[in-house]
């Protein structure tokens, strides 16, 4: 009896709210990230709502990671494993769609509850993400890019410096807010007190001078993604 419980549970869990959506993205780029480790140089693409609502992604190399785990002994579904990513900044939701094969597997999760924090928050602790602008810029694909610090206000040492094109506008603030919140609530009962991260697409993002992630290529054709991990029933 007990072996059938979990599959009841997560049956329940991924398709008990299952809903057609409909999501627009704006704007896809494709970062290079170096790795040091492997000394080499991953590639991944990201794409933009305008809004800040929605960020996507897809990447090989995750996928692959998680099919080894998933389907141990059987290496020919690693080259066809295919990972996509969605998510929602404005209610906190991340949705997956893992396929491999003919394995599917679908994800609808509220991040708060994958990634826990404290049940108080601890006020001394409380602090907010200040963006400073450095008052320089970089060209990157023939695009000028402006070069903010942004740190905590209660860590000012911990700086990630990020460039922009402000040209194109995305409401970043809405779009990192709630993953700052619960993120940064998950490490030591903080709490954060507000966010301003400027308007803009960004181009490079790096931390003690080393890149973290910088664009190569930048389309900004709208692309529709449906999303449909329902099991609808008609007479």
């Amino acid at each position: 009896m007990k072996a059938l419980i979990l599959p009841l549970l997560i049956f329940s869990f991924f398709f008990g709210n299952s809903q057609e959506t409909k999501i627009q993205i704006d704007y896809t780029v494709d970062y290079i990230v170096p790795s040091e480790r492997r000394k080499t140089n991953d590639t991944v693409s990201i794409g933009y709502s305008k809004s800040g609502k929605f960020v996507w992604t897809d990447s090989k190399k995750l996928a692959q990671s998680l099919a080894r785990n998933m389907f141990k002994n059987n290496p020919e579904l690693l080259d066809n494993a295919d990972l996509y990513v969605i998510y929602n900044a404005e209610d906190a939701l991340l949705m997956m769609c893992f396929e491999s094969g003919k394995n599917k597997l679908f994800f609808n999760v509220e991040l708060s509850k994958l990634v826990p924090g404290p049940d108080i928050i601890d006020e001394s602790n409380e602090f907010e993400l200040i963006s400073e602008s450095t008052n320089e810029s970089i060209t990157i694909l023939d695009k000028k890019a402006a070069i903010y610090d942004i740190y905590p206000s209660h860590k000012e040492t911990d700086i990630v410096t990020m460039a922009f094109d402000e040209s194109i506008k995305i409401d970043n603030t809405q779009l990192f807010k709630n993953l700052f919140q619960i993120m940064f609530a998950s490490e030591g009962n903080s709490g954060l007190l507000g966010i301003n991260i400027p308007e803009g697409l960004i181009m490079k993002v790096s931390s003690k001078r080393e890149t973290i992630l910088e664009a190569i290529h930048v389309d900004t054709t709208p692309k529709t993604i449906n999303i449909n991990y329902s099991f609808k029933i008609t007479e």
